[in-house]
């Protein structure tokens, strides 16, 4: 709220100015009645039907003009009020809605920003299609709190406070009759409210599984057709889809059997006061202008309430998407900066483990007392079968997760007290996976250095040998990348990320499966790319495949999380039997060699 003080400055002046236009109506009609029709003037309200008659005075031309004057005198007026009072509260809307536009924007930046500080175990094993839903549906829904809830309450409770007043000085009697419906309903409330807000719970989670649901077939589609399960994904969306839609009619049940208990106890009410008030305007001791009066501001007395309940089913989906959308700003990041985390250093790239272990469940370890040191301008290989605990050390060395024990250093410095932007800037990784942007693809060449010049860019993308293709395409480097990179062969979007993170220009670059799709023409290009690179930085090949590791300085050979060996590819044929088996495995042999 502190960041939109001009917005609830406005708000603030407009709230009085609109409750005081609520009062002024039916006071109009009580004078009108009183003064002009029924002949049985109030003193309290002269001054008003003087201001009347001076009103039709000035419309007459200075001349008397009767009943029929004033009362034409009083219908302007009154007219001109709800003009005033439509402007009011057109201003008051617009401005609430501004509010919770910018709050709700405010909020899924902070959502976002957030996200992004998460550990990596957070998106493995949380559902990127319900985060969606959370940023875009549970914040929009939280828009309807902001503008319609809280800052609508603080106006009906200054026009409840208000008319309440102006009731009591009318008659007491007959405001103590609509002040009866309050316990009731607040009882009513108390009963209900409970029963509504879990109904749009799970009204809300059911559009979150339906998102996933959705993105999880789109994404799946290929797969889908390749084995003929069109129909199941079909059955499959349906049978979420039907309990997405049976929850939303649950939760419209229960706010409108909300609104329809309210609006009973407001025809009771209202039947009550005009029985009461009826006998007390036959008797002479309550002039019908009051009545009048004091029906229209228990009316106004009961919007409030019915204002209520009818967003109250809005209401109650907001608090339960505010609560799923709270839920994650809640989560601590498990890997975050030290209180005395500094810049990374200038330094050689020199990357030492010593004695790591690591698991990501308990009992369950994945690294076992792993240790190594590079040594600056090295090619250094990590190689292994699947499952060896490979990528897990380049978890690591990127700081996603922190080992359960041991260190890792870059330069000498521990890596938890180097603030982890520094490291990612120090260290580039080039995942298995190939993700690319949606966007041009020079913004996806240029996303770790948005400051490097094109011709650095082109000189990178020459070497990794993806230029020739992106040349080829209409319109070369600003080409627009399709939905999951489908203009480009998987092993050239490989090439593509590869070139990403060399423009990144990284003291330490690590390649994890970088090149296990492309062909091994294209791979040779990638290994004389990287002799030419390693000048200026140590270079860490994670990989399975022999062919991707044979003309490396060293390599590791790592299996069930343990290192088995170190060396070169000859002195490893030689003296290591998992080596040598995997390398036949591959149908690479010494002889071969």
């Amino acid at each position: 709220m502190t960041r939109h003080k001009s917005l609830m400055l406005i708000i603030e002046l407009v709230l009085p100015v609109r409750t005081i236009l609520v009062l002024a109506g039916p006071y109009i009609y009580k004078v009108a009645i009183d003064h002009f029709i029924g002949a049985t003037p109030d003193p309290s309200s002269q001054w008003l039907a003087d201001i009347i008659k001076s009103i039709g005075t000035a419309l007459g031309g200075g001349t008397s003009v009767g009943s029929w004057g004033f009362l034409l005198s009083a219908g302007l007026l009154y007219i001109s009020v709800g003009v005033a009072l439509w402007a009011a509260m057109s201003f008051q809307n617009y401005y609430m809605n501004k509010l919770g536009l910018s709050i709700i924007a405010d909020i899924r930046t902070d959502f976002f920003e957030h996200i992004e500080k998460l550990s990596p175990s957070f998106f493995e094993y949380g559902n990127t299609g319900k985060l969606v839903s959370r940023v875009t549906n549970d914040a929009d829904a939280l828009r309807n709190l902001v503008s319609s809830g809280i800052i609508q309450v603080i106006a009906d409770i200054i026009t409840t406070v208000a008319v309440l007043v102006t009731m009591f000085l009318i008659d007491i009697q007959l405001a103590l009759i609509a002040l009866a419906i309050i316990p009731i309903l607040a009882l009513v409330s108390r009963t209900m409210q409970g029963w509504v807000r879990n109904k749009w719970r799970t009204a809300r989670q059911n559009i979150s599984f339906m998102t996933g649901k959705i993105q999880d077939l789109m994404y799946g589609a290929k797969i889908t057709k390749a084995m003929a399960q069109e129909e199941r994904s079909l059955n499959e969306f349906d049978s979420v889809n039907e309990a997405n839609r049976r929850a939303q009619i649950s939760a419209e049940i229960a706010a409108n059997s909300f609104e329809a208990a309210i609006g009973f106890l407001t025809a009771l009410i209202s039947a009550l006061i005009w029985y009461v008030g009826g006998f007390q305007v036959v008797g002479a001791t309550r002039t019908l202008g009051d009545l009048v009066a004091f029906t229209q501001y228990s009316t106004n007395l009961l919007d409030p309430v019915t204002n209520i309940s009818t967003f109250y089913g809005e209401i109650q989906s907001a608090l339960a998407g505010a609560e799923r959308i709270f839920n994650v700003l809640d989560i601590e990041p498990e890997i975050k900066d030290a209180p005395d985390a500094a810049e990374f250093p200038e330094g050689r790239g020199e990357l030492e483990l010593k004695n790591v272990t690591f698991s990501y469940l308990k009992d369950q370890t994945v690294l076992k007392n792993v240790s190594f040191r590079t040594n600056p301008g090295e090619r250094l290989a990590i190689f292994g079968p699947t499952g060896s605990g490979k990528s897990s050390t380049i978890n690591l060395i990127g700081r996603f997760y922190d080992p359960k024990q041991g260190q890792i250093t870059i330069d000498g410095t521990d890596l938890k007290k180097i603030k982890l932007r520094s490291i990612r800037n120090y260290v580039s990784i080039v995942l298995q996976e190939p993700y690319l942007f949606s966007g041009t693809l020079r913004y996806n060449l240029k996303f770790g250095g948005p400051n490097v010049t094109d011709e650095e860019m082109m000189r990178i993308c020459k070497l990794v040998g993806i230029h020739d293709v992106i040349a080829k395409l209409e319109k070369g480097y600003d080409e627009d990348v399709r939905e999951q990179g489908s203009n480009l062969s998987y092993g050239q979007r490989q090439l593509v990320c590869l070139a990403r993170a060399l423009v990144a220009d990284p003291k330490i670059l690590i390649l994890d499966e970088a090149t296990s799709s492309v062909d091994a023409y294209t791979e040779s290009l990638i290994q004389n790319a990287l002799k030419e690179e390693m000048r200026n930085r140590t270079i860490l090949v994670v990989t399975h495949r022999v062919s991707t590791v044979r003309d490396v300085d060293r390599i590791i050979v790592l299996d069930a999380g343990v290192i088995q060996d170190v060396g070169s590819h000859d002195e490893l044929l030689k003296k290591n039997d998992l080596y040598k088996k995997l390398c036949e495995m591959q149908l690479v042999s010494a002889t071969e060699d």
